[in-house]
């Protein structure tokens, strides 16, 4: 048993495999989206609020919507959507379209909402009826 312990340490040791994930950018791309999504999803199922995130949470959270946002919106039809970092002046244009929605929130808030935690992220959705209601129907994310 301890070889088997002893082999897997070593093997996560030497990072990932051969591929797209040994590139840092991109593995720390979607390690931090999965990692702070999926303690999100932990938190949020035994109805604790969000936390209270530093500054540089926020900023490498909000680099990651802003990278991954247009991908993880590909599913919405009849409509934009564009995004906001709420309280500062920061947006993305996820998808473009008209009528346009605009979905507002804090970075966490955003990245759980286009990775398909709706119900659970904190985010404000405004704009034209027809524009929220497509909004509303997708099912964003992976």
């Amino acid at each position: 048993m301890r070889n088997d312990f002893t082999s897997l340490v070593s093997r996560i040791r030497s990072g990932p495999p051969v591929g797209l994930f040994r590139i840092g950018w991109v593995r720390a791309l979607a390690n931090l989206n999965e990692f702070f999504v999926h303690h999100e999803d932990v938190r949020r199922a035994n109805r604790l609020d969000p936390r209270n995130l530093t500054p540089a949470m926020d900023a490498a959270l909000w680099l990651n919507v802003r990278r991954g946002s247009h991908f993880l919106s590909r599913r919405l039809h009849g409509c934009g959507l564009e995004i906001a970092w709420a309280g500062t002046n920061e947006r993305v244009m996820a998808r473009a379209g008209e009528p346009t929605a605009l979905a507002s929130g804090e970075p966490g808030e955003l990245l759980l909402y286009i990775f398909g935690r709706q119900a659970a992220a904190r985010v404000q959705v405004s704009g034209p009826p027809d524009a929220i209601a497509a909004v509303q129907r997708t099912h964003f994310g992976i």
